[in-house]
């Protein structure tokens, strides 16, 4: 179908059982992966994610995490300099309180890297971008 980003909280929902979006995010991924969908992800998101793990459930689960993500992962990206930079200009035309940069990287990733949108629960992004 395309290529996806795979946002940090449907990474995380899907490795912790006990999350109340575990089963909504266990079945988005699989119904994605069956229609062809092919998963991106940053290394922000990496990042963002261990640690949402450790903090939560503990280093165990983010361990297991660093070392199984190639199952549901298909192609990792590198947010650059410049992607840093244009995800900076993304961050600071925000007016909302509790806007994160994680989510403008993801944005300028999404630019940069012709992505066809993001598997998000979030409501940050744009409706057209959302893949559910």
């Amino acid at each position: 179908m395309g290529r996806a980003l795979v946002d940090a909280n449907v990474l995380v929902a899907a490795y912790r059982p006990g999350d109340a979006l575990y089963d909504k995010a266990v079945s988005l991924i699989q119904k994605l992966k069956k229609t062809g969908w092919r998963f991106v992800m940053t290394n922000l998101l990496m990042q963002e994610t261990a640690t949402v793990l450790s903090m939560r459930v503990g280093m165990e689960l983010a361990k297991k995490f660093h070392k199984d993500y190639v199952d549901i992962i298909d192609e990792e990206v590198f947010v650059d300099k410049d992607t840093e930079k244009k995800g900076w200009e993304i961050f600071l035309s925000q007016k909302k309180k509790g806007t994160s940069f994680v989510d403008c990287a993801n944005m300028a990733t999404i630019e940069k890297y012709k992505l066809d949108g993001i598997v998000t629960f979030d409501e940050f992004y744009p409706k057209e971008l959302l893949i559910r």
